[in-house]
């Protein structure tokens, strides 16, 4: 009786028991060396991020200034350049007045005065002002890479231009001549290797009458109208009494010759 009371109050072997009691015992200290391990990556991990966030709180001054002297130095430059250019073109107007002045003592002198007058329109050596052609194009109002103008597209522009009968074109100011490069730099258009934003004004003096309807016929008025029809390209023209087409201030005498008998 004892051993069948035995077994009824102890079902499970003692060894069953054992086992369960230093079972937790053997865990816990794995158990807790992966929590310690945890707290410590934890610990340098906030470290490391506090250390970058203190060296890039000392940096961004640092680094705003250097933007801002980047900055007013090139506006320096833009503005030392502009004002070279008016020198440029100060010294350039007493000069012809010095030349009207020699040829006006010779007795052919009209003659090759209205023969340096021509050439100088035609090469943009002197400003230009009449009747004309106001285009402004620009960017699609929330451009992307296909909204967005490239110096092909207003070199299109331009060709419509001389194609309808402009006598003198420039952008945004800048004067084109058979030397004027139109290119991409980047994001940005240059013309004659200076950076232009849009919108992009283009002047263009000629015939009111016609240029108009010959510029919308040209492949490029018809280039820059699809443009506008699929990519949201904007673009106004409009005919104008009087337009100033700059001269170009980078153009100069390369080659020269003494003339007159010998």
């Amino acid at each position: 009786m004892s051993l069948l009371n035995n077994l009824m109050a102890h079902p499970l072997d003692e060894g069953y028991a054992v086992a369960a009691r230093t079972r937790p015992a053997q865990g816990r200290p794995h158990r807790s060396r992966h929590r310690i391990m945890l707290v410590v990556a934890f610990t340098v991990l906030g470290f490391l991020l506090a250390i970058a966030a203190s060296q890039n709180y000392r940096s961004a001054p640092a680094a705003e200034k250097e933007r801002n002297d980047l900055i007013a130095r090139v506006e320096q430059a833009d503005g030392r350049l502009t004002e070279l250019r008016n020198n440029q073109t100060t010294l350039a107007n007493e000069v012809r007045v010095l030349q009207a002045s020699g040829l006006s003592n010779s007795g052919s002198g009209a003659a090759l005065q209205q023969k340096l007058d021509d050439l100088e329109l035609q090469t943009g050596v002197v400003a230009v002002t009449g009747p004309g052609l106001k285009v402004v194009v620009d960017d699609a109002k929330d451009a992307d890479k296909e909204g967005r103008l490239l110096d092909v597209d207003l070199q299109q522009l331009v060709n419509g231009l001389w194609t309808a009968g402009a006598e003198a074109i420039s952008v945004n100011g800048h004067r084109l001549t058979s030397l004027t490069a139109i290119r991409g730099a980047g994001s940005a258009i240059t013309v004659d290797y200076s950076s232009l934003t849009p919108p992009y004004t283009v002047l263009a003096i000629g015939d009111t009458a016609t240029m108009p309807a010959r510029f919308a016929q040209s492949s490029g008025g018809q280039w820059v109208q699809y443009l506008v029809s699929n990519f949201d390209v904007r673009m106004t023209s409009t005919t104008e009494d009087s337009l100033l087409v700059p001269a170009d201030a980078t153009i100069a005498l390369r080659y020269a010759k003494v003339g007159g008998p010998k």
